[in-house]
């Protein structure tokens, strides 16, 4: 047999196996759902009872440099309440959160699904800004965040604020009108 007849074929032949394989081993191996995930519980989980908490200390080791804040569900209500960046959402929530006498949450159901944390609850808060009365209100709340490299990128809250709307106007005519008995205190 003449090599040289051959040797076309044997590399061509060559070259269909080691292509596979060079193309493989240029893959970026894709990362373990499981281990993401879990990493994401740890960090979702950790970084929402310091929020709750207004643990602004913790909040701030979990949070990415470039994080972004949404409510998209608060924009009619309260304005756009959209930040950008660790530094100006840390000063949003500082200057916010003194007007929020009381706030809970209870969790009803989470998942955690690879970078992404969701958190699907009722928030009990009472919120007082300035010149205004107090409004207690029982919302349902959906909260997410996603995580990229151990710290949090972005930050999603979306409610139901018609109940916060109800109690404000509770609230705005008991203030105009005190009740009976508180009237008859201040006229003494």
């Amino acid at each position: 047999m003449d090599f040289r007849q051959t040797l076309p074929a044997l590399m061509l032949g060559l070259n269909c196996v080691i292509t596979p394989l060079t193309l493989a081993a240029s893959e970026p191996t894709q990362p373990d759902y499981q281990a993401v995930s879990a990493s994401t519980r740890a960090i979702g989980e950790s970084y929402l009872q310091a929020y709750i908490k207004q643990d602004w200390a913790h909040l701030a080791e979990l949070m990415d440099e470039q994080i972004v804040f949404r409510d998209p569900t608060a924009k009619l209500v309260f304005g756009e309440l959209g930040q950008q960046g660790k530094s100006r959402l840390l000063a949003y929530l500082k200057a916010t959160y003194p007007y929020i006498e009381t706030h809970s949450f209870k969790l009803e159901r989470s998942f955690f699904a690879g970078e992404q944390a969701v958190f699907i609850g009722v928030s009990d808060w009472s919120f007082a800004p300035p010149g205004q009365p107090v409004v207690r209100s029982v919302i349902p709340l959906v909260i997410a965040f996603q995580v990229k490299e151990g710290k949090i990128v972005e930050h999603l809250e979306m409610g139901d604020l018609q109940p916060y709307l109800d109690a404000q106007s509770i609230a705005r005519k008991n203030s105009q009108h005190p009740a009976p008995a508180q009237s008859q205190a201040q006229a003494k």
